[in-house]
C-alpha cells in the first residue's frame, strides 16, 4: 500500500509540476534588480477564459511601463494583443505566451492592461504578470552575422544600407579545411561566370571593410565537405584538431594574414562522443594560445552541447564569444524558433551552466522552417511584406531540399516584433550579444528590415508600426 501511495504521489509531483511549471520560471536578476516591477501591488481583475476572451490587469495606479511579462498556467495561448486603458489599438503583440513571454513596446503611461488572447488551443490562464520600464542603450552589445561569402562579394546598395548595425561580420560559404589540415577553398558560379574562391573571399573582405570600417571581420571554417576523405564531418574534424592540429594551425594563422581577417570562427555542429568534444576544447586552447590577444576566436554551437557529456565551463574559455544556435528547435507544435524555447530557456540554460552570458551572442534566424521539420529554409525576404509586425508564421508552398514539391504549410519565421523582443531581451538579461543567421536572408526595405529592429533594440528606441 506504502508504495502505491508513493507512486500516486509521485505522479500528481510530476503533473502539477507540468501544469505549472510556468510559475517557476523566473525573470532574470539582472532585470528584477536593476529595475522596479511595476505591476507590484496591481492584481488581475479576470485572468481566465478562451479565445476572443481578454485577461485584464488594474495596477491600482499609472504606470509608465514599456516592458511586461507574462506567465501562463499551461501552453494554450497561440496568439494575443495587449491593449492600454482599453484604448483600440494595441501596444503590443505577438503569438504563444507558455511559461515566460517578454513583451517591449513604445513607453505607454496606464492604469490597466487589456490582454485579448485571438486564438488558443482551449482555455487559457495567466499565472503572473510583471511591468517595467527600461530605457538603455545597450554599450558593447554585439551584432555579430554570418554572411556568404559570394553575398559579400556581390553586395548590393541597399544591403549595405542595412549593414551599418553589425560590429561582426562571419564570412563563410567558400572557406573549408580538410582530414590533414589544409585550407580548401570552392569556385563560384556567379551570374554565368566562374570565379576563383580566394577572388571571390578577397572581394568579400574588401567589401565588408568599406562598408563597415568598424566591424570585425571573421573567416568561418567549415569541414562537412568531403573533398576525397571519405570520413564523416565528425571524423574530418577530430583528424585535422589532434593529429594535425600543429598544420592546421599554421594554416590559419597564413588564412589570417593573406585576406586581412580579425579572427576565425569554427561552425562545429557535429561532436557526437566525449572523444569529439575533448578533441575540440584540445585544440581551441592551443590555437587561442597561437592566435594571441588580438584576434578572434570564436564557435557556434547547440544548447545540446553543454549538457551533462558536452562542453564544459572551462572548454569553452578559449572562445572570446559563443555564438548560439537557437534555432531549428521544434516545440511540440513544431515551430522552430519561439521566444519561450530559443530565448528565455536558452540562456537560462548557459547561465544555469555556470558560462558567462556576457560570452554569449543569441542566435535569432532570419529565416523559416515548415511545421513538420522538412528540410526547406525560407528566405525572410520573400514573405516580409507578408507579415504584419505581430507575426512570426507563414503558409506557404515550399520545396525540399530533395526538389520535392509540397502543398501549403506553416512555416515559422521571426518577425520583426520577435526580432524586436529577443534582442532586448538579450541585452536586459546580459548577453554580450546576438548573432545572425545570416545576412542574405533580411528584408532591404528599411521599415520590414529585421536588422533594422536589432538596431533599435540595440539603441533603446521603438519603432515597428
Amino acid at each position: 500500500m506504502k508504495k502505491v501511495l508513493t507512486f500516486l504521489i509521485m505522479v500528481v509531483l510530476a503533473f502539477t509540476a507540468v501544469f505549472f511549471g510556468a510559475c517557476s520560471d523566473k525573470t532574470p536578476d539582472a532585470i528584477s534588480s536593476n529595475y522596479k516591477n511595476l505591476a507590484e501591488g496591481g492584481s488581475f481583475v479576470s485572468d481566465e477564459g478562451g479565445a476572443g476572451d481578454s485577461a485584464v490587469f488594474d495596477f491600482g495606479k499609472k504606470v509608465l511601463i514599456n516592458t511586461v511579462v507574462l506567465k501562463e498556467k499551461g501552453s494554450n495561448v497561440t496568439s494575443f494583443e495587449i491593449y492600454a486603458d482599453g484604448n483600440e489599438t494595441p501596444v503590443y503583440g505577438n503569438d504563444y505566451v507558455d511559461g515566460y513571454r517578454y513583451c517591449t513596446f513604445a513607453p505607454t503611461e496606464t492604469s490597466k492592461l487589456t490582454i485579448k488572447v485571438l486564438t488558443s488551443d482551449g482555455k487559457w490562464q495567466f499565472a503572473d504578470l510583471e511591468a517595467y520600464l527600461i530605457i538603455k542603450e545597450a554599450e558593447d552589445f554585439r551584432v555579430m552575422s554570418y554572411i556568404y561569402a559570394d553575398t559579400a562579394f556581390t553586395i548590393t546598395q541597399k544591403q549595405k544600407e542595412i549593414a551599418g548595425c553589425v560590429t561582426q561580420f562571419n564570412v563563410f560559404g567558400c572557406t573549408y579545411f580538410d582530414a590533414k589540415g589544409e585550407i580548401v577553398f570552392v569556385d563560384y558560379d556567379i551570374n554565368g561566370e566562374t570565379y576563383d574562391g580566394e577572388q571571390v573571399l578577397k572581394g568579400a573582405v574588401e567589401n565588408l571593410k568599406e562598408i563597415n570600417p568598424s566591424a570585425s571581420i571573421v573567416v568561418t571554417l567549415l569541414a562537412n565537405r568531403d573533398f576525397g576523405d571519405g570520413m564523416t564531418t565528425t571524423e574530418r574534424h577530430n583528424s585535422a584538431m589532434d593529429k594535425y592540429a600543429d598544420k592546421l594551425t599554421a594554416n590559419i594563422l597564413k588564412l589570417l594574414d593573406d585576406f586581412g581577417f580579425d579572427g576565425v570562427s569554427f561552425d562545429y555542429e557535429y561532436p557526437e562522443k566525449i572523444k569529439d568534444f575533448n578533441v575540440f576544447a584540445d585544440y581551441i586552447k592551443k590555437l587561442d594560445a597561437a592566435l594571441g590577444k588580438d584576434r578572434i576566436l570564436t564557435a557556434a554551437i547547440s544548447d545540446w552541447c553543454i549538457r551533462t557529456f558536452g562542453y564544459s565551463v572551462k572548454d569553452l574559455e578559449p572562445l572570446d564569444s559563443i555564438e548560439v544556435m537557437s534555432y531549428d528547435m521544434f516545440d511540440e507544435r513544431g515551430n522552430h524558433s519561439t521566444f519561450y524555447n530559443s530565448c528565455y530557456s536558452i540562456l537560462k540554460n548557459f547561465e544555469k551552466k555556470g558560462i558567462d552570458l556576457s560570452k554569449v551572442n543569441l542566435g535569432i534566424p532570419f529565416y523559416s522552417r515548415p511545421v513538420n521539420e522538412d528540410t526547406f529554409w525560407g528566405n525572410y525576404y520573400d514573405v516580409a511584406a507578408q507579415l504584419s509586425p505581430f507575426e512570426n508564421a507563414v503558409v506557404q508552398e515550399y520545396t525540399d531540399l530533395d526538389g520535392v514539391k509540397h502543398p501549403a504549410l506553416s512555416n515559422y519565421y521571426n518577425g520583426r516584433q520577435m526580432v524586436y523582443d529577443k534582442t532586448r531581451y538579450a541585452i536586459d538579461c546580459g548577453a554580450g550579444g546576438v548573432m545572425i543567421w545570416h545576412f542574405g536572408c533580411d528584408s532591404v526595405d528599411p521599415e520590414l528590415s529585421l536588422l533594422n529592429q536589432i538596431n533599435a533594440a540595440v539603441k533603446g528606441t521603438y519603432t515597428i508600426q
